[in-house]
């Protein structure tokens, strides 16, 4: 009779234990710890966006073009691009600056420019210690605006338990054309690995956000990136928050400059070339002998 009512009492037990397990604060957790791992989410606004661990390559100032430097050791860092001035945790300098929509590149599905350009691509190189789980960096927040002008945030929010981080833009002719994650639970977080790519300056992330989540978007108008990484929300179960150099977002410089007012169609293909080539050695062939002949 005990041995029935004691496990009666555990099982009322286990149910109110289960009944009260908190939940996952997170929708998804984009793993980039692996070497060329590749995520794909939905974000709270913009749609469907990419993300994808990049080799280690050079990210000196002849391949990128930076526009956004943030530092600050510790739960929380977070900032935008401006040329206004040195908000949150940017660095000053001019690797933070305002840049156009004409200065992202568009690439295709694989990364690379094509016909179908579908995706705005901006790379992010991080830079954390290597001691114990200090590599590890939690990419909370994006938030992407266009803006007519450039720009200062008229309010920010703070990541807590219960909210993600977020700025807001009021001025004209901004719009809001992509946001990660949602402000409440459940949330989205990108899980970074410094130890991938050692060393500052080898380039950690690709971010492919999708061409149609910029609508009308004029490529003079100003792109406004928001950035927040650390300590996700008071969960320590991922990295230790940040812990080293900065956090820079860029672009990659164009490989080509292409010719705007170049018209293919009066390009001379090879085979035109030889018969012009041809026709002009003939023809200075019988000028040399009429040159002869009345002489």
């Amino acid at each position: 009779m005990r041995s029935k009512a004691i496990g009666r009492f555990l099982s009322i037990l286990g149910a109110v234990v289960v009944s009260v397990a908190p939940a996952s604060v997170y929708a998804s957790d984009l793993d980039l710890t692996t070497a060329g791992a590749t995520q794909t989410a939905t974000a709270n606004i913009g749609g469907s966006f990419t993300v994808q661990q990049i080799s280690p390559q050079s990210t000196g100032t002849g391949v990128i073009d930076s526009f956004l430097r943030v530092q600050s050791n510790g739960t929380s860092e977070q900032g935008y691009n401006t040329s206004l001035g040195t908000p949150m945790d940017d660095k000053g300098g001019g690797f933070t600056r305002a840049i156009t929509l004409a200065e992202v590149p568009l690439v295709d599905r694989n990364g690379t420019p094509a016909i179908s350009d579908d995706y705005y691509q901006f790379l992010l190189d991080i830079n954390q210690n290597k001691s114990g789980t200090d590599n590890l960096l939690s990419l909370n927040q994006i938030q992407i605006f266009t803006a007519t002008a450039d720009q200062l945030a008229s309010a920010n929010a703070d990541a807590t338990a219960t909210t993600a981080a977020t700025v807001t833009l009021n001025q004209a002719g901004a719009t809001e054309r992509f946001r990660m994650s949602s402000t409440t639970a459940p949330f989205t977080r990108i899980l970074l690995d410094y130890s991938l790519n050692p060393g500052s300056g080898a380039g950690d992330m690709f971010l492919y956000v999708a061409k149609s989540a910029f609508g009308a978007a004029a490529l003079t108008d100003n792109v406004i990136l928001f950035t927040q990484f650390g300590i996700p929300n008071g969960d320590t179960s991922f990295g230790t928050g940040t812990n080293d150099g900065i956090e820079e977002w860029a672009v990659l410089k164009p490989t080509i400059q292409q010719c705007q007012t170049c018209n293919l169609e009066e390009t001379p293909e090879p085979a035109s070339l030889m018969l012009l080539g041809s026709g002009l050695a003939f023809a200075a062939a019988r000028f040399r002998r009429k040159t002869v002949r009345q002489a």
